[in-house]
């Protein structure tokens, strides 16, 4: 190749990296830029850690789980009463989707409570295997473990597992097998028995694995509101925080105070906590993280540090307002306090029942309402149905989702919830509408009230709300639930507790009769009567969402169980009873009648304290026959003397010195004594 011909080429190429490398620079704008900023989200935790996995269920039921909780009352269990000869399963427990990570080597202690009965014992040889995705571990039992003595303990197994790592759709699975049991000297009935699932055996594998990842997010600055979010990342979901023993965050070393706002999505929960301790400007702050899981193991920790810029602009309400909808409960429950008064009176021929139910709920759930107001229309699928279910009616795009509830926003909430009232109770708060409020089909008057309690803005408030009802009742007695348990019971509890205070009064026609509450003794209980009404109270403090109970009560207008008849018939009865027992003593001694009568105070507490008309009648018919009989076995008066009279002078006999009354003014009398009968004469 001759020179110019290379030095051409050499033009060319040139040329054409010079025209590369202007294409690169013009279209190089226009192609996004695709980063991971680690900023974003930090993982603080969390490597594998010591668990006691606990063992649950029966059948094809069993399994195991971390929470302490999920334990029963009643303790699940597999009885062998002959001997075992052959390879025989006892037992398999599994846990599903195990956390993505790592296992280290170690030891898992496998430990099942046992009975040994009518034997002196059982000498036993078992196996223990532990299966981890494709893996199989497994130990046997040792030579001094094998024979299980009469009485109850723990039959315990240490299995070696070596590293290996799992993905998320690894399963845990522990299964118990007897190649031999033989019962030494047994007895009549003799029998083996493994017992698990309850606070009295917590059977359990004490394992070292991946439980959650826990990740930090940058932090969301609002004027000198900072918002720290830490994301639990976990194979059960809401179940971590539902049933974790606690959950803390600090800052700078000191713990941030506040409830904190709990949103979901999938199994990963979020939870961010409001710091309003910024000093202002910029400044960096170390964030950590403390997740109790379980009481007895080391709690999970992680940490990292931000840099944050607070401003001093105001404006903001102090609590994070989370995009998407909060959950309803953190695990805990929140708190419930219910106010019911209830008025029964005739009107018409009908009683006339008037109800005011006052429900106040605070913590997770009444942030989860004022949330939902302020929602209200909002026609996003990832809403829940319950909230979905409200329409915008007069409310705007201006007036939603703007941190306060508008006046507008909470009118149309009481409007809507005349008709959506039982499903936004049943489904929404987990209270049975009809034990609580009532059935509104029968309802002749509905009106609700929605009370902020001073405070319009989407925060940890409580709200209250008031129903007033009207019902008329046709029949002349009916026999209803003034309330019984309305708390619906859930795995991941709505209600911590709830206090109750229930006042029922009637008019003087009508009565509230043979009120009765029943499976519960967690309430105080009183009935009471007066002339003008009859009331029933009912009222307890921390009561839980599993307690039963149910107050009953025949609402009646029958003129024989008002409470004014019943107080005129009673003082009737019982002062007609006492005085026809006077009327039997005009003759005899009154002084045991007369102490008797202290018996009438207790007829008239039986009439005070609401007993039925049954027990006041046969109260004063006991009362009579005590009065009536004892005015008959009074001794008589001497001689008859009655009151009013004439008193007669006595002389004695002078034979026999028996006194002897003169009847007359005669001289010379003559009469008879009536001791010695020798006749006495009076000449003076």
């Amino acid at each position: 190749m001759n020179p110019p011909t290379v030095a051409w080429a050499r033009k060319m190429r040139l040329a054409l990296f010079l025209s590369a490398l202007l294409a690169a620079t013009i279209l190089l704008p226009m192609v996004p830029q695709v980063s991971a900023d680690a900023s974003d989200e930090v993982l603080v935790c969390c490597d594998a850690s010591p668990v006691e996995l606990y063992l649950l269920g029966s059948d094809s039921q069993r399994k195991l789980t971390p929470f302490i909780s999920e334990l029963g009352e009643e303790s699940q269990s597999i009885a062998l009463e002959t001997s075992v000869s052959s390879q025989e399963s006892l037992g398999r427990w599994m846990m599903p989707n195990l956390w993505e990570g790592e296992i280290p080597s170690s030891t898992w202690t496998f430990s099942i409570a046992y009975t040994v009965e009518n034997a002196a014992g059982v000498q036993i040889n078992a196996t223990a295997t532990v299966n981890i995705g494709s893996k199989s571990f497994s130990a046997q039992t040792e030579p001094g473990s094998s024979f299980l003595a009469q009485g109850s303990g723990s039959l315990t197994f240490d299995i070696e597992i070596e590293s290996l790592s799992t993905t998320g759709t690894s399963n845990i699975e522990l299964e118990l097998e007897a190649q031999a049991i033989v019962f030494s000297v047994p007895g009549a009935d003799a029998k083996l028995e493994f017992l698990w699932g309850s606070e009295e055996d917590p059977s359990s594998l004490e394992a070292t694995i991946p439980l959650l990842d826990i990740l930090m997010l940058e932090p969301e600055v609002e004027g000198s509101d900072v918002y720290l979010a830490v994301r639990l990342d976990s194979p059960w979901g809401l179940t971590t925080l539902a049933l974790a023993e606690s959950i803390n965050l600090r800052v700078n070393g000191r713990d941030v105070t506040g409830d904190p706002i709990e949103t979901a999505s999938g199994d990963t929960v979020r939870v961010t906590w409001t710091w309003s301790d910024a000093a202002g400007g910029v400044e960096t702050i170390g964030v950590e993280v403390e997740l109790s899981f379980q009481q007895d193991q080391a709690s999970l920790k992680g940490s990292a540090s931000f840099e944050i810029e607070t401003f001093d602009t105001g404006g903001g309400t102090g609590t994070y307002y989370p995009p998407d909808e909060p959950l309803r409960t953190d695990g805990a429950g929140s708190f419930l306090d219910v106010d019911i008064n209830i008025n029964l009176a005739s009107e018409n021929g009908n009683l006339k029942l008037e109800r005011v139910t006052t429900i106040t709920m605070d913590d997770e759930i009444a942030f989860w309402m004022r949330w939902g107001m302020d929602h209200i229309g909002d026609e996003n699928p990832a809403l829940t149905s319950m909230l979905r279910a409200f329409s915008a009616g007069a409310v705007t795009d201006e007036d939603r989702v703007s941190r306060f509830i508008e006046p507008v926003e909470l009118s149309e909430f009481e409007r809507q919830l005349v008709t959506l009232g039982p499903m936004y109770l049943t489904e929404g708060l987990g209270l049975n509408s009809e034990e609580l409020v009532g059935d509104f089909r029968l309802f002749n008057e509905l009106k609700i009230e929605v009370d902020l309690n001073g405070q319009n803005a989407v925060i940890n408030h409580p709200v209250t709300i008031r129903f007033l009802t009207t019902e008329l009742i046709t029949e002349e007695t009916l026999r209803m639930d003034l309330i019984s348990k309305f708390t619906v019971v859930q795995p991941v509890p709505l209600w911590k507790s709830f206090n109750l205070n229930l006042e029922a009064s009637s008019s003087y026609t009508t009565s509230f009769s043979e009120s009765i509450l029943r499976e519960s003794d967690a309430f105080d209980f009183s009935v009471s009567r007066m002339p003008w009404g009859d009331k029933v109270t009912l009222s307890g403090e921390g009561i839980g969402q599993s307690e039963s109970f149910s107050l009953t009560s025949a609402a009646t207008q029958l003129i024989i169980f008002a409470p004014l008849t019943l107080t005129i018939l009673t003082l009737l009865g019982t002062f007609g009873s006492f005085f026809i027992g006077l009327l039997i003593t005009r003759n005899r001694k009154r002084t045991y009648l007369y102490l008797e009568g202290v018996l009438i105070p207790v007829i008239g507490l039986t009439l005070i304290l609401g007993y039925p008309l049954e027990f006041i009648g046969g109260s004063i018919l006991v009362m009579s026959f005590i009065w009536w009989t004892t005015a008959i076995a009074s001794p008589k008066l001497l001689h008859g003397v009655t009151r009013g009279a004439i008193v007669h002078p006595q002389i004695p006999c002078p034979a026999c010195q028996v006194m002897n009354a003169v009847t007359t003014d005669e001289r010379p009398h003559r009469f008879a004594c009536q001791g010695c009968q020798r006749t006495i004469k009076l000449v003076a």
